[in-house]
């Protein structure tokens, strides 16, 4: 009982309704001037005044206004550059001439659709038919057989951005817990309130609640932003006039997600509970940055998502300290045998264990100190073996 308790009011310390409708109303406004700066931006820029020479057809190039004059007024044209026109166009000997008044930045961009038009206006006038000359443009077309049934392109979009979606949210999870742990713990430990709380309940108890109602908040927070970036990407594809963007997602790859980002953020606050009690003066001591760790799997599921069927991502999806991040990405990409899925769930659950009952230990040795660190050797010690050491 003791252990709920503590883990209700770990999440109701760091969970204000006040401050939560306040950042989702923020995130919100911006993703607002994100959808309109564009149209903003659209009114606000003017076209470029672009004179072309004596040659058709025109360039066409979104933010330009190209337009044909004639080789008469060459010299009149010219005398107007940086005034009436911002660039002018000539052809001499197959070459583009391009006229400037001085260097600027939406200059690359012009030269570059340049090059392209006049590669295709040189194509157009070999003596070339009309199929050589597609024969030239067009690049060939790769013929793929595939003995499975083909995935199909909106599927495989929608997997790409659960995978990416997944990721991030894992990262935001992993460091909200960071923070939250490391400075409440090094706090209270500063603090000297240790000593009344030990009178009330157990180490296990404190560091247990802790880590639960720390990770429960972590997943509100994954959840909350999860389900404002799935809106955010639908309604960018809306704006853009593309396809809503669909999660081909099953109700079984749902579920096992959820199961692993739960038992990572249980097995990666455990880990970041005890060490963050054996801190004794965060600003410091130069253990701090293990703090980081936990990341690393995140790191590693990424470095393998280019080939979920490599056998990379296979042990990576099994071994318990990376399956968490990896299974989830794994799964979203490719078919993973029951097995294997099995195994997964079974190893990190174990793991999970032995991880509670080694935090507990490091944590109780490292809440009593006050005024110095345990050494790296009494840590290796009490993290890896249940018999206390002296």
């Amino acid at each position: 009982m003791n252990t709920w308790n503590i883990a209700v009011f770990e999440f109701k310390r760091y969970f204000k309704w006040k401050q939560e409708i306040i950042s989702i109303a923020l995130l919100l406004v911006g993703m607002g001037f994100s959808f309109v700066w564009p149209h903003v931006k659209g009114l606000l820029d003017k076209d470029y005044q672009v004179a072309v020479i004596g040659v058709s057809p025109l360039p066409k190039l979104e933010g330009f206004q190209f337009s044909e004059v004639s080789p008469t007024t060459r010299e009149e044209v010219l005398k107007n550059v940086g005034e009436t026109w911002h660039a002018v166009i000539e052809i001499e000997d197959a070459q583009v001439k391009l006229t400037l008044k001085e260097k600027a930045s939406w200059q690359a961009k012009l030269k570059s659709n340049l090059q392209s038009w006049q590669q295709e206006r040189q194509i157009a006038q070999l003596p070339l038919s009309a199929e050589q000359r597609q024969q030239i443009t067009q690049l060939p077309e790769i013929k793929t057989v595939m003995l499975k049934p083909e995935k199909d392109d909106k599927d495989e979009k929608g997997r790409t951005v659960l995978s990416g979606a997944v990721l991030f949210l894992l990262m935001m999870g992993i460091f909200s817990g960071f923070g939250y742990l490391f400075t409440g713990i090094t706090s209270e430990k500063q603090n000297r309130v240790t000593e009344q709380l030990l009178t009330l309940i157990t180490p296990s108890q404190w560091i247990q609640g802790k880590i639960l109602g720390i990770s429960l908040f972590c997943l509100k927070t994954m959840l909350t932003y999860g389900l404002i970036f799935f809106a955010f990407i639908q309604g960018a594809a809306v704006i853009a006039g593309k396809p809503d963007i669909s999660l081909p997602v099953t109700a079984f790859q749902l579920f096992s997600t959820l199961l692993f980002v739960i038992l990572g953020l249980l097995l990666v606050n455990s880990f970041m509970a005890a060490f963050a009690a054996t801190i004794d003066d965060p600003n410091h001591s130069s253990r701090s940055i293990m703090m980081f760790l936990p990341a690393l799997p995140v790191g590693l599921a990424y470095s393998g998502i280019d080939n979920a069927e490599g056998m990379m991502m296979q042990v990576l999806s099994v071994f318990p300290l990376t399956s968490f991040a990896a299974m989830p990405l794994r799964m979203a990409h490719t078919d993973v045998p029951m097995w294997q899925w099995g195994l997964s769930v079974a190893l990190l659950l174990a793991c999970l264990w032995w991880f509670k009952s080694a935090a507990t230990r490091v944590f109780t040795l490292g809440i009593r100190m006050y005024g110095k660190e345990p050494s790296w050797k009494q840590l290796l010690e009490t993290f890896l073996f249940p018999v206390k050491h002296h």
